[in-house]
Formats: structure tokens, C-alpha cells, sequence
């Protein structure tokens, strides 16, 4: 088991996996750590779903063509935004309880389950297995709130495929540091206007096959239009917006 300050300056995601699955025990110390993480009020405002299920497993791959490593990979789990239980608490003691309308409790509930999902990539890869991400299936969340069985006060957040790489990853360039790191104050514009330029011209030498784009039109591009649209009336749907009239029209 490699140490965890070695593994986290070593990572690097995978999309190619063996289809190897885990053994229940390095899948249970994954699922031990991520339930360590530090969460808001000891909230824990997380749910993690293991897909165990080959049909179901299935079905969330149709439903994501780019993402075709949910189908192979030894574990897939999805990490779950939370806040059903607090709506339980709130009627154990005799209230109610809404997160419509309190960004906070997104915030909150989406910061629990991003720490969460990092203890799980962090055991997972001291563990010696690869990981990826999959952010994508924010594009699904309609289906996977009816396939998953979701409640209201809950959303998918992101995927986590674990198992043995196929093909080995090259360790990918981060940003400079004086972009993402100050003292005291954020940075000026200059220093991270400097470092971004600097950054796409490392990234272009790097020559990632998934990158077709330099670094900061893809960014450009990427947030000039709405991401995910359908998930504005899920988010009412699912009590984490207020909803405005004429929406239940």
C-alpha cells in the first residue's frame, strides 16, 4: 500500500479498465474511508450507491456513450448529495424541512459528498487500483433519480469508476501554482492571465488525444452555454430550488 502523500502527488485518471472485479474487503476499506471524511455538523450529507447490478450498470452506460469505462470498470459507485435524512431529522422532531430557496444547503451538501468521493479515490488508488471520475452523468441525473430511486432532497453528483488499468496514463501538467495558490489575497489578473497562457502552452506540448481544444477556449466555450439545462426543473423537482410560477404548467 503506497503512503497517502505519495498517492495523491501520483494521481492521474484512467478510462481504460480491466474488468477485473474488486474484492468485497478493498471494496468495504473504500467505502470505510470515504465515510471518514470530514463533513459539515458531522452531517455526513452523502449517500454512496455501489451499482452491483450488471443490468442496472448497463443501462447507466447506454445512458453515457462518452463515458463507456462505466461498463467495464471492477467498481462503480455513485456519489449522492444528501439531504433527505435532514428532512427525516427535522420530522423525528415534530418540523419540516425544505432546501429550496438555502444555497447553503447546497453548498454544504455537495462539499460533503465532493470530500466523500476524494477519500474513496485516495483509498482506492493507496489500494494500488486506478480511478475516474465521471462528472458526466450530471447530463443523466433525470434517469438516474427514477433508476436509482432517488427521494426528494437528493442528487447524483458525480461517478466513481475503481478497478485495474488497461492502459497506463501519463501524469497530466497542473496549473502553475501562483494561479491556484496566494498569500493572504487572490491573486492579480496578470499573474493568472501569465500562468493560464503558460499553462495551455504546456498542456498543447503535452498533447492530450482528448483535448482539441487550447486550454482556455475549451473553458471559454464550455461555460458560454448552460450545462446539464434539464437539471434546472430536476433541481425544483427534487426540492433544492425554489419553484417560480408557471412551473408546474
Amino acid at each position: 500500500m503506497k503512503n497517502a502523500v505519495e498517492t495523491i502527488k501520483n494521481h492521474r485518471t484512467y478510462r481504460h479498465f480491466k474488468s477485473t472485479p474488486l474484492p468485497a474487503a478493498d471494496v468495504q476499506t473504500i467505502i470505510d474511508c470515504a465515510r471518514q471524511a470530514p463533513s459539515w455538523m458531522n452531517g455526513q450529507h452523502y449517500a454512496i450507491i455501489n451499482i452491483t447490478s450488471p443490468e442496472l450498470r448497463r443501462k447507466i452506460a447506454e445512458l453515457q456513450p462518452a463515458n463507456p469505462q462505466i461498463g467495464t470498470c471492477g467498481t462503480y459507485l455513485i456519489f449522492v448529495a444528501d439531504l433527505h435524512r435532514a428532512d427525516l431529522c427535522s420530522r423525528a422532531a415534530g418540523g419540516s424541512y425544505s432546501a429550496a430557496g438555502e444555497p447553503d444547503s447546497l453548498i454544504t451538501a455537495v462539499t460533503d459528498t465532493a470530500l466523500a468521493a476524494q477519500n474513496a479515490v485516495i483509498a482506492a488508488e493507496s489500494l494500488g487500483y486506478a480511478t475516474c471520475y465521471t462528472g458526466g452523468i450530471r447530463n443523466i441525473a433525470v434517469e438516474l433519480v427514477d433508476l436509482l430511486k432517488l427521494p426528494k432532497n437528493t442528487f447524483p453528483i458525480v461517478g466513481l469508476c475503481i478497478g485495474e488499468p488497461d492502459i497506463e496514463m501519463k501524469l497530466k501538467p497542473r496549473l502553475p501554482e501562483q494561479v491556484v495558490y496566494s498569500e493572504n489575497v487572490y491573486p492579480a489578473d496578470t499573474v493568472i492571465s501569465d500562468g493560464l497562457l503558460h499553462y495551455e502552452q504546456t498542456m498543447t506540448e503535452f498533447g492530450e488525444a482528448r483535448e482539441k481544444l487550447p486550454y482556455r477556449e475549451k473553458f471559454a466555450r464550455y461555460y458560454s452555454n448552460t450545462y446539464a439545462p434539464n437539471n434546472i426543473p430536476l433541481m425544483k423537482q427534487q426540492g433544492w430550488l425554489t419553484q417560480t410560477t408557471g412551473d408546474s404548467e
